[in-house]
């Protein structure tokens, strides 16, 4: 049975159980081992605003979102946050401190009530050491991070502001995608100051390209989501060409 820091709630525990079953990390593998997992599991919820961990702490586990919003940012020396990521309900963060140990590589913060799931290093360690296929699922899931992590390099050094912003929407998108009769809407609330941290951009300068995609054409604000209304014209800015 999942256990729970703030109580026994047998819906969320069923909806944990049902989230980590449907999830990348655990597809595909055995029963009994699905199992095994979500007995050691550990119910957490957090208020709007909380920190789940900061850059530098130590790592007690892998995390996944069962409800709610995370945000996953870096702080530079001057104190200028850039916002790595916005993860929603079924995305799974914090598996490189899993595993080598070391201290956090990013802050954890929850926007808006949030529920999460916690497996404990300890307990998942000695998983991956009696499960190849657990543990080929954790490489996969490495090597997604590492050419996300390249991705927002060449980024940084090719595309303007257009095309980086661009590029973001398609990626949430396809993530957090859910179709709708005038396009593809991102089921996540996205602030201009999420974005602006997103693409290293001020909220005054995302604001004014957003109102230019939404003139062109390529994308429509629905009840503050945003929704992708001409996905080839976005493509076209993330591959550094005009909107056209």
């Amino acid at each position: 049975m999942l256990a729970s820091d703030a109580g026994d709630d047998p819906t969320a525990v069923r909806s944990a159980a049902a989230l980590l079953r449907g999830s990348f990390l655990f597809s595909g593998l055995d029963e009994d081992l699905v199992r095994r997992i979500i007995g050691l599991a550990v119910s957490k919820r957090y208020a709007d605003g909380e920190l789940l961990f900061s850059k530098g702490d130590e790592a007690d586990g892998l995390l996944a979102v069962a409800s709610g919003q995370v945000r996953i940012s870096v702080l530079s020396a001057a104190g200028k946050e850039i916002l790595l990521n916005l993860l929603g309900p079924g995305e799974i963060f914090g598996e490189i401190a899993l595993l080598d140990g070391r201290p956090r590589t990013a802050s954890a913060v929850a926007k808006g009530p949030l529920n999460v799931i916690l497996l404990r290093r300890l307990d998942f360690l000695p998983l991956l050491d009696q499960s190849p296929a657990l543990s080929r699922h954790i490489v996969a899931l490495l090597c997604e991070r590492l050419r996300w992590t390249s991705a927002l390099i060449e980024d940084a050094a090719f595309l303007d502001l257009e095309g980086r912003l661009a590029k973001r929407l398609l990626l949430m998108a396809d993530d957090h995608g859910k179709a709708v009769p005038t396009g593809v809407r991102i089921d996540l609330r996205l602030s201009q100051q999420d974005l602006g941290q997103m693409v290293d951009a001020s909220r005054e300068k995302v604001n004014r390209r957003l109102q230019v995609l939404r003139q062109r054409g390529a994308i429509a604000i629905d009840d503050g989501y945003v929704v992708i209304t001409d996905r080839p014209a976005l493509e076209r800015l993330a591959n550094g060409a005009d909107l056209g």
